[in-house]
């Protein structure tokens, strides 16, 4: 019976031992810093985001890495019996974070707008509460303002409290065009783009037709190179090439959709469409 329960706790004592842990948090500095991968047993690592093998660099039990660039550590641990556990990964940035224009257009009914961000790359270990900062008006209705991030979660609101707050999110890489009545949109008014504003390197991408019946079609100065298409609920339904302008979407059920486009530069840029 002993022997029994041993051979059933075998896997989960493997598990337990074949953690590995990265540090330090957050995973950003400006300047140049050392990042540390740590684990019982040999580590094996890679900083190009390729997956570890035995022929990979490697220490033992403690690994430090040079971050002078961005990069993508990846690594695995060799247990007892020789064998590779799962890979684990972290990103780690380092400089000045990319600053990006959040433009907002608020129902008629508010008057002040606000705007405040939390970080989802880089980690840090502070959340931030609203309202916020009043955002700055732009044009036709339309306000701004900007933060640093790579990946965020932007909160728009009415700059209120309690029973009087009223606001809306939005989870992104990039630059967001976000209007409340109908969410983040692709084809921003001719008065955002004519703005002067250093931040804005994306070029709005075009999707038609829309609604769509059997192909829809990406038009845009952006060089994708993957794209994947997620439903409503945010489940991940196809992940392929980016390899032509049209994408078959015939298989799919009427309703509303989403396409993720990934660029070289590895920012997402996020286009809604609707199958009939």
């Amino acid at each position: 019976m002993k022997k029994f329960l041993l051979l059933l706790l075998l896997p989960v004592f493997q598990l337990f031992y074949c953690q590995i842990e990265f540090g330090p948090n957050p995973n950003h500095n400006i300047s140049i810093y050392t990042a540390t991968i740590t684990g019982s047993g040999t580590i094996y690592y890679t900083t190009d985001g390729t997956d570890p093998t035995v022929n990979s660099s490697f220490g033992i039990n403690n690994v430090n890495v040079t971050v002078s660039q961005n990069i993508v550590l990846k690594a695995r641990l060799k247990n007892s019996n020789n064998q590779l556990s799962s890979v684990f990964y972290r990103p780690y940035y380092v400089g000045e974070l990319p600053q990006k224009t959040m433009y907002f257009k608020p129902p008629t009914s508010w008057t002040n707008v606000c705007s405040y961000m939390n970080y989802i790359q880089p980690e840090f270990m502070v959340d931030f509460f609203g309202p916020g900062n009043n955002m700055t008006p732009a044009c036709e209705g339309w306000y701004k303002s900007s933060f640093g991030f790579y990946e965020a979660v932007v909160y728009f609101n009415n700059c209120g409290f309690g029973p009087f707050y009223e606001g809306v999110q939005t989870i992104t890489e990039d630059i967001v065009f976000y209007d409340y009545s109908e969410g983040p949109i692709t084809n921003p008014p001719v008065c955002l783009l004519a703005i002067k504003d250093p931040s804005k390197k994306v070029a709005v991408v075009k999707v038609y037709p829309n609604p769509v019946q059997n192909f829809v079609s990406i038009q845009s100065e952006n060089k994708f190179l993957t794209y994947e298409i997620i439903d409503a609920s945010g489940k991940s339904l196809v992940k392929k090439n980016f390899s032509e302008e049209k994408i078959n979407v015939a298989s799919l059920p009427g309703g509303t959709y989403f396409i993720k486009l990934n660029s070289l530069s590895e920012i997402s840029t996020i286009v809604k469409f609707i199958k009939k």
